[in-house]
């Protein structure tokens, strides 16, 4: 995983609502984005965007099922991510490109 993917990790779950949606579909194993806007004040399409930004960075697993898209977390993904960022933070004497 290099360094441009961490920090689309990090700043997909540095807002809010998003960190929160992570937190439903974890608790519940997996979501309907119906579902998933149920449990926040907002709007389908914002619940839908941030959905979207959070499969984007790999956080989220989608599947369909008849009309709905179920979304589970991508454990792999994440723990690999939170496990390489104090190793990136190291001192080596080099800076790397993201």
């Amino acid at each position: 995983m290099d360094d441009r993917q961490i920090i689309r990790i990090l700043k997909a779950l540095a807002e809010p609502n998003r960190f929160r949606m992570v937190q439903a579909i974890a608790a519940a194993g997996e979501l309907s984005c119906g579902e998933v806007g149920t449990h926040f004040k907002l709007s389908q399409p914002t619940i839908s965007h941030h959905l979207k930004i959070l499969a984007d960075a790999g956080i989220l697993d989608a599947r369909r099922e008849g009309q709905h898209a179920v979304m589970s977390i991508n454990h792999k993904v994440l723990e690999q991510a939170l496990t390489l960022v104090p190793t990136r933070l190291q001192p080596t004497g080099t800076l790397r490109e993201p």
